[in-house]
């Protein structure tokens, strides 16, 4: 199904590019500024039984280019993680991971499997305690010795990214970051963008509405400062803009939960609240399908799949934020319909204004 003008799919229905698999939603942090700290779910692993019809699945979809092991949780801490890793080797695999659970054995099997490996560092030594609850120093440990099992092994993968989200609690020690990603000879920093999941959050954000000289000029300093000291570094936006692009769906990919069901991203894969320029708004689940009951490719050629896809690359839904009328407008409170008549709502979110940005 094709509308004149616009995209709506790739010509093979069975290609997707890019697989989100969460191998489980369970975490051994529970770090101050997670998302999941208002996420309503349970915790839990992917079954055996479902995490082999998945990786059957797998096979039957053309064009992968990339499959990320990452999600709600901490994949590292799933008992067939390594398994996997095994399972995919013929795909390009990315892994999140909070880097607290990299074992030697399994590092080493990483560098053998694993293409990219983006690890979360929030902050220097207090910072990252207070935001983690944990001592930074057993990250880097781990991520030296990673860099070392892959000049051994005389092998260049996996490449390192490091991830900092930044707020006012930790906005200080970016700078000190950077020298960081430098030491530890990653491949870069991407910054991202607080989402605010509770009163207590809300007011720390860094972004703003309308861009301010003060903003510019931090962000000049930002990138002159990682260019000298030759960090490649990707800065969110920090003030709205006109452009809306969706990443999950301008990239062709699928989000699999450790439930079994397929969501279009990371935001519309649990019921939620968040706080969108001060504004509580409660976000609620979507899913188009379950693998207990159907396969991959089934369910992302079911028409509401395709349709959801087509309405968010052409930009069919509102935007609240620079709206006239938020204030005084009901709809923005929740994220289950909008304006234009959509059952589920992208209007908010924060990921398409390129606040915030995911591997």
């Amino acid at each position: 199904m094709k509308s004149l003008g616009y995209r709506i799919e790739p010509v093979n229905t069975n290609e997707i590019k890019k697989i989100y698999l969460e191998l489980t939603n369970r975490c051994n942090l529970h770090c101050k500024i997670c998302y999941r700290n208002n996420w309503d779910f349970r915790s839990f692993d992917m079954s055996d039984e479902l995490l082999s019809k998945i990786l059957g699945e797998i096979q039957s979809v053309e064009g992968l280019e990339s499959i990320v092991i990452g999600g709600i949780g901490e994949p590292t801490v799933h008992p067939r993680f390594e398994e996997v890793l095994e399972r995919l080797k013929d795909y390009p695999i990315h892994v999140t991971t909070n880097g607290t659970n990299l074992t030697e054995e399994r590092m080493t099997k990483m560098v053998k499997r694993v293409q990219t490996v983006t690890v979360s560092v929030d902050g220097m030594e207090d910072s990252f305690q207070k935001i983690r609850g944990e001592k930074l120093s057993l990250i880097i440990e781990n991520l030296q010795r990673l860099q070392q099992i892959k000049k051994d092994m005389k092998s260049e993968l996996p490449k390192l990214d490091i991830q900092f989200v930044i707020s006012k609690d930790n906005d200080d020690d970016l700078l000190a970051v950077i020298d960081l990603t430098k030491s530890l000879n990653a491949d870069c920093l991407i910054v991202s963008n607080l989402i605010p999941q509770t009163e207590e959050t809300k007011n720390s954000i860094m972004y703003t509405l309308y861009p301010t000289e003060n903003t510019k000029g931090n962000l000049n300093q930002i990138r002159y400062y990682a260019w000298k000291q030759n960090v490649n570094i990707y800065i969110p936006a920090m003030a709205l803009k006109t452009e809306r692009r969706c990443d999950f769906i301008e990239d062709v990919t699928t989000f699999i939960t450790a439930y079994g069901d397929i969501v279009p991203c990371y935001r519309l894969s649990q019921n939620s609240q968040e706080f969108v320029f001060g504004r509580k708004k409660m976000v609620k689940k979507y899913r188009f399908g379950n693998l207990k009951d159907k396969g991959l490719l089934e369910i992302w050629n079911s028409d509401e799949y395709r349709k959801f896809r087509y309405t968010i690359y052409n930009n069919h839904y509102p935007s609240c934020p620079d709206c006239d009328l938020v204030e005084g407008c009901e709809l923005p409170k929740k994220a289950d319909e909008d304006c234009y008549g959509n059952g589920t709502s992208c209007s908010d979110c924060l990921w398409s204004r390129n606040f915030v940005i995911c591997p």
